[in-house]
């Protein structure tokens, strides 16, 4: 496997060298660059190619923003994180416009590691080069959302609870509301009306609750440049949505404990998110796939491969690793529709998302009469007999009508 190249770039001295200092061990594993301000970094950048560039803010001369500007310009394959003293709501929101993720100061050795490491571009997973660089530059392509960032700093204090995380929710009132309509729906089987968004944190958790905001910005960052026969915006959000549910009823049934069946949940939620920015930011391309698909009844996965040489899972694992997401969330979307190329041999998010997939798919396609979803995956049954899961599939089945359908009510 190759060394990644990682560049660091801040203004002051006693910095650069710390973080020489902490990052020591890791020059068996990376190659590492320092610069003292904006105008060096992009020199370097410009004499040899970097993987991941982590920078300050507020530097003199060059800022951190125009410093990132000019690097998703030139260098748009390279992975962006901030590294900065610059706190507050909308230093954060600014930094994450053109920053991958964002880390405040101080920062431990450990964290920053992790969040290098998961940085890092995975061409092990989006193999075609163009593909991958013109995702990384893309326009629209959105950063982690400043709502889910400020959820995770939350949930990593030890002194937050649901009504801290729940005022972090409210001050985006469309989102608010977008999540209240949920709960209230005969979707998630609450059975009771719920009229606040701290008690939604505590009814859903806070990993389902991040799932449906990450998903819902998602959604929201992309618009189609025109109309595609074939793709619909909102069947897509139904689709991710109900897979998501039963992505964790699957998880449930199978006594996967802790914030497993949560995990499950978003990785359903967001194993199509590749999709979109193909839709919408590749759409002549994507156009011809959905042709393709139409015209020879085939997986959608297949065509994007034989016309694109990438496909829209492999995107979105990208996207969801460049967020520095877990590697597992990751897998389960770049896997979805490959499952047998994972080592593991037990049930995982991976399983679990394959599974429903295929599952709501064949509901959606029979309650269709085979008007949608001609795209539809098809079970591996050779990974679920070698897991050892095969035998559920009826009762994995169930879960599948039942949360289609419920998806289908009128909300109460």
């Amino acid at each position: 496997m190759a060394r990644k190249r990682i560049i660091f770039v801040d203004d002051e001295p006693n910095v650069i060298d710390g973080l020489r200092r902490m990052l020591r061990k890791q020059q068996s594993e990376w190659d590492m660059e320092f610069a003292s301000g904006g105008s060096e970094a992009l020199e370097k950048m410009a004499a040899s190619s970097f993987d991941v560039i982590v920078t300050d803010l507020q530097m003199p001369g060059m800022t951190g923003f125009e410093l990132l500007e000019r690097v998703i310009e030139e260098h748009p394959d390279a992975a962006r994180i901030v590294l900065s003293g610059s706190g507050g709501e909308t230093a954060t929101s600014q930094a994450l416009r053109v920053a991958h993720q964002y880390l405040a100061k101080p920062t431990d050795p450990e964290t920053l590691k992790k969040a290098i490491a998961r940085a890092c571009p995975l061409e092990h997973i989006v193999r075609n080069e163009r593909i991958r660089a013109a995702v990384a530059s893309c326009e629209k392509l959105p950063s982690m959302p400043t709502l889910c960032a400020e959820i995770t700093r939350a949930v990593e204090s030890e002194t937050s609870d649901a009504r801290d995380i729940a005022e972090i929710i409210s001050r985006d009132m469309a989102m608010s509301a977008k999540i209240l309509q949920l709960v209230n729906s005969s979707f998630f089987g609450i059975g009771r009306r719920v009229s606040s968004v701290e008690q939604t944190v505590a009814l859903l958790g806070v990993i389902r609750i991040k799932g449906l905001v990450l998903t819902d910005h998602v959604f929201k960052a992309f618009a189609l440049p025109r109309r595609l026969d074939g793709f619909s915006m909102e069947a897509l959000w139904y689709h991710s949505l109900v897979v998501a549910e039963v992505a964790r009823l699957i998880s449930k049934a199978e006594k996967q404990v802790g914030d497993r069946p949560d995990q499950a949940f978003t990785a359903g939620l967001l194993h199509d998110v590749g999709m979109l920015v193909l839709a919408c930011q590749h759409v002549d391309e994507f156009e011809e796939v959905l042709r393709t698909v139409e015209a020879d009844r085939r997986p959608i996965c297949e065509a994007e491969m034989d016309l694109l040489n990438v496909t829209h899972a492999e995107i979105g694992a990208y996207l969801l690793g460049l967020w520095g997401l877990p590697m597992r969330l990751v897998e389960a979307v770049a896997l979805h529709h490959s499952p047998n190329e994972i080592a593991y041999d037990g049930l995982c998010a991976l399983s679990a998302v394959h599974a429903a997939d295929a599952l709501v798919s064949d509901v959606e396609r029979s309650e269709s009469n085979g008007a949608e979803r001609l795209f539809a995956p098809k079970l591996d049954m050779a990974y679920l007999e070698r897991v050892g899961l095969a035998h559920r599939l009826e009762r994995w089945r169930e879960l599948a009508n039942g949360a289609y359908e419920r998806a289908m009510e009128p909300q109460r």
